[in-house]
């Protein structure tokens, strides 16, 4: 057998790799994104972990996405949502990242979020792969202050199941005198 080229410098999958455990983690904005939508706005948050076991852990993954794909995403994201009709959440938000970054005071400036702290609540939740099967992933659910994290004072969320698909097609039909049986 001829021997291939980058064969030296490839990197060996052999079927492991580092997954993140539910749990509470320190983490870093690193990237804030303001899009207005019909309903308000939405923040698209890029974060890393930067404390404990999992420290750097969207930056390793980036790192190993970024070899095989130059288009590779952030896979560090956290979504919140700011709605007229709906502020409690968002206060929630900007409450635990005050308390998270002393003397920070929120002025509706969302670059001045890069680099501050907050504790992220991270637990399971079910997509379904390309193969058709089920699968869980651990994301970021819920954000507290870095004082909640670091003191245990938080709580792992149950798992997020997919809602089940209803996989019926049959549509009845107007008239049943024209069924074939």
């Amino acid at each position: 057998m001829k021997k291939y080229d980058g064969y030296d410098q490839a990197e060996a999958f052999t079927g492991e790799y580092e997954k993140l455990e539910p749990g509470g983690y320190v983490c870093k904005i690193l990237q804030v994104k303001a899009e207005d939508r019909d309903y308000g706005t939405l923040l698209r948050i890029a974060f890393d972990i930067v404390e404990g076991e999992y420290e750097g852990y969207y930056r390793r993954q980036f790192e190993r996405k970024k070899q095989r794909d130059s288009e590779a995403k952030w896979p560090g994201m956290y979504y919140q949502t700011v709605r007229q009709d709906d502020l409690r959440y968002f206060k929630g938000f900007m409450t635990s990242i005050e308390a998270s970054n002393p003397g920070f005071k929120w002025d509706w400036d969302e670059k001045k979020l890069s680099g501050k702290l907050f504790g992220g609540v991270f637990g399971e939740e079910e997509f379904e792969g390309q193969d058709g099967e089920i699968h869980t992933t651990v994301k970021c659910r819920f954000v507290r202050s870095v004082d909640a994290i670091r003191s245990g004072k938080f709580k792992i969320p149950e798992i997020k199941k997919l809602e089940k698909k209803d996989n019926s097609t049959w549509i009845p039909a107007e008239n049943d005198d024209e069924l074939p049986f």
